[in-house]
């Protein structure tokens, strides 16, 4: 009883304002989301789009440690306004609506990439973030579709370098020459396999850090989950 009532709430949806149901989104903005999966050019590791079967020109030089990264849409108009809401418009309730997207998303197309024995790791705001946010974006996301997809989420292993180099105005390659040690384990962490959890995926050194931060404490293999990736090569 409890839960068709709450299923027969509804509220606009996120992206285009029509009805929808609460912490979702209109069916039409549903189907659009969820076409940009289906688009035949994509780099196998990165999950760049390509304009054909050309290699990926990210990979090229820095091909990421990462096993395998899942993401829920592109970050193009006008989806990357969405992310943005959510990161600096003190709008953390669309994590809810990210999380039911991709929990649908990878039960239909990857239903072994998260199980009830799965850990999500989210990447950690900087301090100065976390003052201006009082929350962070990665975090909220992660406990959302943790308590989504019935796993565990830990907030505390993974930490960040305070002294960090801000990286946002940088060229790609040296934003992997200035994140090599941005991340850190603060404790050991011998299991096979862990998924980063993280908002927009740039040029992936934020991941490639934090995935060496914890193969180096023993995890054997890192996986990542972003809601929006880059839609140009940096």
């Amino acid at each position: 009883m409890l839960k068709k009532w709450a299923n027969s709430l509804t509220a606009p949806c996120p992206l285009c304002g029509c009805s929808a149901r609460l912490a979702q989104f209109c069916t039409s903005c549903h189907d659009n989301i969820l076409s940009q999966q289906q688009y035949p050019y994509r780099c196998p590791h990165c999950l760049l789009a390509l304009p054909n079967h050309s290699p990926c020109p990210n990979c090229h030089n820095h091909r990421l440690s990462l096993q395998r990264i899942y993401h829920l849409f592109d970050y193009v108009p006008p989806l990357d306004s969405l992310v943005l809401r959510f990161k600096n418009a003190k709008q953390p309730h669309l994590a809810n609506n990210f999380a039911h997207l991709f929990a649908e998303q990878l039960t239909q197309h990857h239903h072994n990439a998260i199980t009830t024995d799965s850990l999500l790791i989210p990447i950690p705001s900087s301090r100065l973030q976390l003052q201006k946010r009082n929350y962070n974006p990665a975090g909220i996301f992660a406990k959302a579709l943790a308590k989504k997809l019935q796993c565990d989420v830990d907030l505390t292993i993974l930490r960040r370098h305070e002294s960090a180099y801000l990286q946002k105005s940088l060229h790609r390659h040296d934003r992997f020459l200035h994140s090599s040690q941005l991340y850190y384990a603060q404790r050991r962490l011998p299991i096979d396999r862990v998924i980063l959890v993280d908002d927009i995926l740039t040029t992936g050194s934020t991941l490639e850090s934090a995935a060496r931060a914890l193969m180096s404490a023993g995890v054997k293999q890192v996986d990542a989950i972003v809601i929006a990736r880059s839609a140009k090569p940096f």
